[in-house]
């Protein structure tokens, strides 16, 4: 009877040698793929500007064809605001940020001047 439990557990465990390990089992990916939210960001200093964008990670993922965009994020995301289509100063302002997201803070301001301008890597709790 004492042998039992190691029978099965060896028995499982070669029955397992060979079967590829799925992502959605590891403990690591399920958390990291929890730490998602959403950033909202508005132009202060003007209506709409067509030209200007923001990208994240370097890729664009919105113009402001709006006032306010809602930018989807991930933790350890880089955004990245481009005012380069303008020859004049441009403020924009994190105008809301979903629970959870510690960086960058509402209320929070870059201003570009015919450059692009970091928020920073996101961070969330």
């Amino acid at each position: 009877m004492g042998k039992e439990p190691i029978r099965f557990y060896l028995s499982f465990a070669e029955q397992m040698e060979g079967v590829p390990l799925s992502s959605q089992d590891l403990a690591v990916t399920s958390l990291r793929q929890k730490e998602v939210g959403e950033v909202k960001l508005k132009i202060d200093s003007y209506f709409i500007l067509p030209g200007a964008a923001v990208y994240i990670n370097g890729k664009k993922a919105a113009g402001f064809q709006e006032r306010e965009v809602l930018l989807p994020v991930k933790a350890g995301d880089e955004i990245v605001l481009d005012g380069t289509a303008y020859p004049y100063p441009i403020t924009f302002q994190v105008s809301a940020v979903s629970q959870g997201v510690c960086w960058p803070p509402v209320n929070y301001r870059v201003t570009t001047d015919t450059s692009r301008a970091s928020l920073g890597k996101v961070r969330i709790e």
